[in-house]
């Protein structure tokens, strides 16, 4: 249906002199009768067919300064709905359920956009027990927590606390609905066949493939040993220890040397599912640089 015509039966010559009569009211009726809402990824907006149109509209006194305002009165929506996201204003934040964790991060943009948020959100492969984390942030934010500690972004499941991977499980972003800056969010979701994951996790944690195994400070033969028992592959990651080994980088050039088993191991990580990356150096040396240090107990299980 074309709702111009149905705008236009509200003739010039019924308007002139008038400023309430029943065409006036029905022109000021038709163009109230909704509110913007977004459909798909756009935001319907009143159409003017022509300058003749508005000219007239605008002859009626008051009218058409009622049919601007209103709808930028309203400001931005409470709700966004696609294939790939849908936005509900709850409280004091938007809850973002994310319906297609594959979809193009541009999807996701133009929901919050439409919202009246700056958020590019990232969902990236991550490790099992990443999954449904937050995995890194950028932007002016006062923490990543749950909501009810009122902090500005944080993660959850809907329904809340189910299994994410199973049907009927989806990963939410909470954002406050007062939240005026630039945030990029990774958000970490199921990793598909093959995908490295994109956090990192060391594979000794809880839920992780070496859980209950502690990899620092041993021998490359050793952790390759309880690796194979349990299935497991390795790939290598050369590091470069800093002069008082409180800290490390990583020289793209040192990767192609052939890794023995008398190297030392500083650190297993989860480089892809049946996948260890091995953090290693050929001397070992009075400290782990990894963590400048013993590895600290948080960071075993």
């Amino acid at each position: 249906m074309n709702r111009l015509n149905d705008l236009a039966r509200v003739r010039d010559e019924d308007l002139a002199g008038r400023a309430s009569g029943a065409g006036a009211r029905a022109l000021l009726a038709s163009i109230t009768a909704e509110e913007p809402t977004i459909v798909g990824h756009r935001t319907r907006r009143p159409i003017w067919g022509s300058r003749r149109f508005l000219a007239s509209a605008v002859a009626v006194a008051g009218l058409a300064a009622v049919a601007v305002i209103v709808p930028a009165a309203l400001g931005p929506a409470t709700s966004y709905a696609s294939s790939a996201i849908d936005i509900q204003l709850r409280g004091d934040h938007y809850v973002a359920v994310i319906k297609d964790p594959l979809a193009e991060y541009a999807e996701y943009t133009k929901g919050f956009k439409a919202v009246g948020l700056d958020v590019r959100l990232e969902p990236v492969p991550a490790s099992p027990t990443a999954v449904g984390e937050v995995t890194g942030m950028s932007g002016s934010f006062a923490g990543v927590d749950h909501p009810n500690q009122d902090r500005t972004i944080g993660s959850d499941t809907e329904p809340a606390g189910c299994d994410l991977g199973k049907p009927g499980c989806a990963m939410t972003i909470m954002v406050s609905r007062d939240y005026d800056a630039h945030a990029v969010i990774r958000l970490g979701r199921v990793a598909q066949p093959g995908e490295k994951y994109q956090n990192a996790r060391p594979a000794t944690s809880r839920g992780e493939m070496l859980e209950g195994f502690r990899a620092d400070e041993k021998t490359v033969g050793e952790v390759l040993t309880e690796a194979r028992k349990r299935g497991l592959k390795a790939v290598y990651e050369v590091i470069t220890p800093e002069p008082d080994n409180n800290g490390w980088r990583v020289e793209p050039d040192k990767q192609s040397a052939e890794v023995g088993d008398d190297w030392i191991v500083w650190e297993a990580e989860s480089e892809q599912a049946g996948v260890l990356r091995l953090l290693v150096t050929k001397e070992r040396l009075p400290k782990n640089p990894i963590y400048a240090g013993p590895k600290p107990a948080g960071f075993i299980d």
